[in-house]
C-alpha cells in the first residue's frame, strides 16, 4: 500500500537528476516504500513512510512542468 493508487506512476528520480522528465512505473509495492522502473531502465525506490500520495504523481504537477519548461 506504500504510495497507494495515486503513486502507480511517478517521475523518474534518476532522469530528473539528468534534467529529463521521464515516466516510471511501479514494479514493487511495499509497506513503506515502492520500487519503480522508468522507460530508460532506471530502477529506484521511493519512501512513503509518511503516508500514500494524496494527488496523482503522473502526469507531473504543473510546478514541475514549469520548471522543466524554463530550461
Amino acid at each position: 500500500m506504500a504510495g497507494g493508487e495515486l503513486a502507480k506512476n511517478v517521475p523518474c528520480m534518476e532522469c530528473l537528476g539528468d534534467g529529463l522528465l521521464t515516466k516510471a512505473v511501479r514494479i514493487y509495492e511495499g509497506c513503506e516504500d515502492d520500487h519503480y522502473r522508468c522507460e530508460k531502465g532506471h530502477v529506484f525506490g521511493m519512501d512513503w513512510r509518511r503516508g500514500p500520495a494524496t494527488e496523482p504523481q503522473w502526469p507531473p504537477a504543473q510546478e514541475l512542468l514549469d520548471a522543466f519548461a524554463k530550461d
